[in-house]
């Protein structure tokens, strides 16, 4: 008998999740994009599949909705850290790494701010694009700076430094959202659905932010779309999306 325990995934797992979604396997694997084959012998039970298919499944199911047992919560890992206190509270625990534990020491650095996002979930959602966002900006400021034949930066370097910028950009403005503020106003929904063209600077940010918005409020085909997105090949892309 086949072992399915230390998996991402079991084939009870993925029969439930796609029949809670309302799928047959041919429209799981078309909407996926993972072979139709490789999911019906899964399922059956009489083939392991390689890990990264079941991630790509299993992800596939928990970005429809559905929840598995250990499915995490959104701004899970901000929690875990001491990032987010229950009260709602924001801080930044030093040496104890978040640790609740009564007597770890702890060093007095905490900015305690009020957060003004009172839907918990909408607030798990911000905080994990965040944190998308600033490893996103990491991984870009970490790369080496390449400079053209007559001394300026490549495109590909000026790409790169626009896109970290951008990313650090969007933590401002969500940042700024968790404490009640709209930095440039309330977005108007026609700007965030393409309806209508920006007027000022701030529909101009909120039109290429839109999809991040989106994402803070719940929406899958957002995040959908900010997964299968790939990185800009132009300065004016990396601006401007």
């Amino acid at each position: 008998m086949i072992d399915f325990s230390s998996l991402p995934l079991t084939p009870d797992d993925a029969r439930a999740a796609r029949n809670y979604l309302g799928m047959s396997q041919a429209k799981a694997a078309k909407e996926s994009g993972l072979p139709d084959h490789k999911i019906k012998r899964f399922e059956a039970g009489n083939y392991i599949p390689d890990e990264v298919f079941l991630a790509d499944l299993r992800e596939f199911f928990e970005d429809r909705g559905y929840e598995f047992q250990d499915t995490k919560k959104p701004g899970e890992k901000a929690r875990g850290s001491g990032q987010v206190f229950p009260a709602g509270v924001l801080g930044t625990p030093t040496e104890n790494r978040g640790s609740s534990e009564d007597f770890q020491p702890q060093r007095a650095q905490f900015h305690h701010m009020r957060i003004a996002i009172t839907d918990e979930a909408e607030m798990g959602r911000m905080l994990d694009l965040i944190d998308a966002n600033e490893q996103r900006a990491e991984e870009l400021l970490q790369r080496k700076v390449e400079t053209g034949l007559f001394g300026g930066l490549t495109e590909a370097s000026q790409v790169a430094h626009a896109e970290a910028l951008q990313a650090l950009a969007e933590n401002g403005r969500l940042f700024a959202r968790l404490f009640g503020r709209e930095v440039g106003g309330t977005p108007k929904p026609a700007i965030l659905t393409g309806k209508a063209k920006p007027e000022s600077h701030a529909d101009l940010m909120h039109q290429r932010q839109a999809d991040a918005l989106r994402i803070v409020t719940g929406d899958r085909e957002a995040l959908q779309r900010r997964k299968a997105s790939k990185p800009a090949n132009s300065l004016m892309g990396s601006l401007f999306g």
